[in-house]
Parts: structure tokens; sequence; C-alpha cells
């Protein structure tokens, strides 16, 4: 498959073992900096490139953001902190001009078989088709790197914080786990439809568990993931945003938190 502008836009090169070079590109920014699930997602492609292992893909990621980092290079050190019989647990650190941004730990695990239980239901939702795209007036350079539609609930619309979007990369690529951690945090947040005009949000932490064998799951080209997000809680200057990312076929390939600063 030939490499999309995601695939460039997430490069690494190993300059060492354990450390890896990537470009922050201004392609993804938001207000005041990069996007935050891009963020992860160089991280993401970093961890992949240190397990060395496509039978052990991403399964769980957690980052902690410092600081933001400017347009530009950076540097991910990978360290292996247990490399067992199927999981591999990884301690992951961003650094630009000696300083670090941050901070993320992470496993990389093979498909198991075991326990069976699916109670999670797919958010309706219309096909994409009938579905209007984004409007936002100002169009951040991160949502321009996605084609997305919305399904239900809009920003400042005076609505409830539970949003439902459609969203692809503009040219297809592989479903893995450095495109769904971007999505995890690619769309506006939930919040902004109970505010009247749009205020920085600033992750903390972002989580994300891939919840399916993505080598298994059917993603053709013209393909779309729905997600959805939602904050149920903001009080003391904190609010959380739960996410779900699903197939159109009613896969749910990964599920998603973060806590955020709302000031």
């Amino acid at each position: 498959m030939a490499m999309t502008d995601f695939d460039a836009d997430t490069a690494v090169t190993r300059i060492a073992a354990g450390a890896y070079r990537c470009e922050v590109s201004e392609r993804h920014w938001v207000v005041a900096g990069p996007n935050g699930g891009y963020l992860a997602a160089l991280l993401a492609r970093a961890g992949d490139a240190h397990v060395g292992d496509p039978a052990r893909p991403l399964r769980s990621l957690t980052v902690h953001y410092l600081r933001p980092p400017a347009a530009g290079p950076a540097e991910v050190e990978a360290v292996t902190e247990q490399h067992g019989r199927t999981v591999t647990f990884l301690r992951l650190r961003m650094t630009q001009g000696g300083k670090t941004m941050l901070l993320a730990t992470g496993a990389w695990a093979a498909a198991r078989t075991g326990i069976e239980e699916r109670r999670w239901p797919m958010p309706d939702a219309p096909p994409p088709a009938v579905c209007a795209p984004m409007t936002l007036g100002r169009q951040l350079p991160v949502h321009r790197q996605w084609e997305i539609r919305n399904v239900r609930g809009a920003p400042f619309s005076g609505g409830d914080p539970d949003m439902t979007w459609w969203i692809r990369p503009p040219v297809h690529r592989a479903l893995d786990g450095a495109m769904l951690v971007a999505i995890a945090d690619a769309l506006p947040p939930p919040v902004f439809a109970v505010l009247e005009a749009p205020k920085q949000i600033p992750t903390l932490d972002l989580t994300l568990h891939v919840r399916a064998d993505l080598a298994q799951v059917r993603w053709e080209p013209g393909d779309w993931l729905l997600a959805r997000f939602v904050t149920r809680l903001a009080a003391g200057g904190f609010l959380e945003e739960d996410g779900e990312l699903w197939t159109a076929d009613g896969v749910l390939v990964a599920a998603s938190r973060q806590l955020a600063l709302a000031v």
C-alpha cells in the first residue's frame, strides 16, 4: 500500500538503539499547538518500530502531555520494560530541545483466545452518504487531514455533550493503532456542545484500548469509522471524554478516555 500523508506525518526513523527521530507537523495543529491524538500517533509509530513484530500490534497506550512541542524535529525514547510470551510493555518519552514533552506507557500484544462477552451496542447512525460534512466556520489544520461527517450533536448547539461522527482518512490506508489513537482526539470536544464559543481544552492524559484484532477486521477502500465521544462530568476545572470507534459493520475497534483541563 502506498504511503499516505498520515504515514509521512507520523513517520519515525531509528537513530540508535531505543531512539527514534520524528517531525512534528503543523498539518495537525489545533489552536495553540499540535493535536494530542497526532502526538500519540507518533509515539505509537515509535513503539511499533521498537517492538518490531507485526504479530504484536498496539493494544493499550496511555499518554501524558507535559508541554506542547513546537513544529519540527523531536526524539522518542522507547524502553522495553517487559517482554513476555504474548505481551510487550514499553515506556516512551518524547523530547524536544532537551525537554520532556510527552510520557507514555503502552502494551503491544499478540491475539489471544479467551472469554467472549459482547454487551456494548453500536450507536445508531444513518449512513455517511446522508450525513452532512463537518462545518465549524474556522476549520483547524487537524480537521483537514480527515473526511468528517456529522451524525449527532454539534458544537455550540446547546445540546448534550454527546457527539457522533463518521470519519476516515482522505486516502485509504491500513487500520492500525497509530491511526486509531489519532482519531480518538481528532474531533471537536463534546463539551463544545454546551459552550457558546470555542475554548482551549488541553488534554492531560489520553488512553486508547484497541478492542479488536485489527488483522481480522474488514476495512476496505471507501469504508468509514463511526466515532462517538461523550463528556459526563465537568467539575473542579477538569473534564473527561469517553470515546468509542466502530467499523460500519459493527465491530468496536477502539475505546478511549482522556482527562482534560476545563477552565
